[in-house]
């Protein structure tokens, strides 16, 4: 029984109304109308509940209704501790990975579960928590019994919820599973591929990616290449050797055009090759190194952990500014399998049959007539392609900032930073911090501008729209081994303006403070923060803005609806 049906039951006993309770106990009767209908509970051991169980006695007595102090106490309170004996990280990770696994948004779940979608966000994100949990988790795993009873999702449940499949196809042992998986206090043994894909970004440094991989000693080859007119290929060893030749051609020839790259074709047996996968990427660079902009039309129409796990193995090259990911907002058939590279000099186009893309025929053509008909293929496709993300660097910075101003004119926000937000800071103490560092008069200038704007821009939205704030809390320790510097990845300031322990705790101070003045403004303490490089900005359903302060300052503007809605639900890891 939970607190609010425990409550109610002890209510109708002593037939007393909300105001009536509330004044016997002396609390509000608002708090005691939160309490019926499950928006709140009480602390076990709050002096709230001390106070509605007196009240609910003084009641019984004036009526002379026999009730024992003794039995009201114990039976409230252990519907309490049967929520509190649930630990709510873990249970929180538990619920965004089943929502994730399924690819039910916030929306959706808050539609059928009859709740303000600002609510369901805020307990998706940590910062609130279902009055009634039990209830809570009750309504979640009915819905997807309702919905995902059938198909092939249960594949997918069956293998988070560690489950047989044929037994998950009846409806109450899908519901009891979903039920022990949310509660069972036990995390998901499958990585999160938000962290890792921001765990990748946040230690990925490009001058050091460089030099490993010697990109500056590249010598692109002078002597042309002796490859026939039409070559065709058959099979997963061919294919590779394909790929190969098509780099060469491109990166040999004196064409400059854009690339367009596309493939749906299975990508395993090719990645368990030993050497293939060094020389592929060793091929892309050439051809970045060679200056060609490759436009790369992802296949995203796949499980979302393999999805994002190619979208990782890029980030060194999206790093280079010179690559522009897309994607098909329409799955392709699930029959044909399809291969379309096409550079100014070469085409290389393939399709084999799911299931035996041993079996697969592919052909490379320099021929300009085919070239150019593959061509006109490639572009029609990329017109039929939605942008998987933008990418900013410094040397785009203006059109950047365009863009970022113009974020801040709607929808509710969700912030994580790996330092603190500088709209939070006052401007006495930013002044301060950056005398300390012996800067320019116009790059203090630079930086006042900047946080001037930024928070007039936060402060106006917050008028409208909340924002959640995720800001790391550290110990004098913690900070000296990951000194925070000021975030100012927004204007690619090259100098790192590194804060005091002091400085910081102040900073930390005021931004408590802000929140507290907003009533839309919420502040989440992350005592363990893991990324200490990177942040990201969760902008309603609309997209997601991840930027790396440094090595180099860079920003991603994320449009798929999957991985949005990832972020969303994405809450930092804890570090030991």
């Amino acid at each position: 029984m939970t607190f609010r049906e425990q409550l109610l039951e002890y209510m109708m006993l002593v037939d007393c109304t909300n105001k009536e309770l509330a004044e016997a106990a002396h609390i509000g009767s608002g708090t005691v109308g939160r309490w019926r209908t499950g928006k709140t509970e009480p602390d076990a051991d709050s002096e709230l509940l001390r106070r509605a169980i007196d009240g609910l006695c003084d009641l019984a007595a004036k009526k002379r209704i026999p009730l024992d102090r003794e039995d009201i106490t114990r039976s409230l309170t252990e519907t309490l501790h049967h929520s509190a004996s649930i630990d709510y990280d873990t249970y929180l990770a538990n619920l965004n990975a089943l929502l994730s696994q399924l690819e039910i948004k916030g929306g959706e779940l808050a539609r059928n579960l009859n709740f303000d979608p600002s609510y369901i966000y805020r307990i998706l994100s940590g910062t609130r928590h279902p009055a009634d949990l039990p209830q809570f988790s009750s309504d979640v795993a009915s819905y997807i019994v309702r919905k995902y009873s059938q198909g092939e999702t249960m594949e997918h449940l069956a293998s988070l919820l560690q489950c047989d499949v044929q037994s998950l196809r009846q409806e109450k042992h899908l519901y009891d599973a979903i039920i022990a998986w949310l509660g069972s206090n036990s995390r998901p043994a499958e990585e999160n591929p938000i962290q890792n894909f921001l765990e990748k970004m946040d230690s990925f440094n490009l001058n050091e990616y460089i030099e490993v991989i010697h990109f500056n000693d590249i010598r692109l080859p002078t002597v042309p290449m002796q490859l026939p007119t039409t070559k065709v290929y058959h099979g997963i060893p061919q294919m590779m050797e394909a790929e190969l030749d098509f780099i060469k051609a491109t990166v040999l020839s004196k064409s400059m055009e854009d690339c367009i790259l596309y493939s749906d074709m299975p990508m395993e047996e090719m990645a368990s090759d030993a050497e293939f996968p060094k020389k592929w990427m060793m091929g892309r660079a050439m051809m970045l190194k060679k200056g060609l902009r490759l436009k790369i039309i992802h296949n995203v129409n796949r499980p979302f952990h393999e999805m994002m796990l190619g979208l990782e193995g890029h980030i060194p090259m999206y790093m280079t500014g010179q690559i522009a990911p897309y994607y098909l907002p329409q799955s392709a058939n699930d029959i044909f399998l399809h291969f379309l590279n096409v550079s100014g000099s070469a085409a290389l186009v393939g399709s084999a049959i799911a299931g035996y893309h041993s079996q697969g025929r592919y052909t490379l053509t320099k021929a300009k007539d085919e070239v150019r008909y593959y061509r006109r293929q490639a572009e029609l496709l990329l017109s039929r392609a939605l942008p998987l993300m933008q990418i900013y660097r410094s040397d785009t910075r203006d059109k950047f900032r365009q863009y970022w101003k113009k974020l801040w004119q709607s929808d509710h926000r969700r912030m994580v930073f790996g330092s603190m937000p500088i709209f939070t800071l006052s401007e006495e103490l930013l002044l301060r911090i950056l005398n300390r560092h012996n800067l320019s008069d116009s790059e203090i200038q630079e930086i006042t501008d900047f946080w001037a704007q930024y928070r007039s821009h936060a402060v106006t939205l917050l008028r409208e729209y909340k924002i959640s704030l995720d800001v790391p809390l550290l110990s004098q320790e913690a900070f000296h081994d990951n000194p925070l510097s000021l975030w100012l990845s927004e204007i690619y300031f090259e100098k790192e303006i590194v804060c005091t322990y002091e400085e910081y705790q102040a900073h930390l101070e005021q931004t408590k403070a802000f929140a507290a003045q907003y009533p839309n403004c919420s502040i989440h303490l992350n005592q363990t923060p893991t990324f200490c490089n990177i942040s990201f900005c969760v902008v309603g359903s609309k997209c997601v803005v991840v930027s790396k302060g440094k090595y180099p300052a860079i920003h991603f503007v994320i449009h798929h609806p999957k991985m949005v809605q990832a972020f969303r639900n994405f809450i930092p890891p804890l570090s030991e």
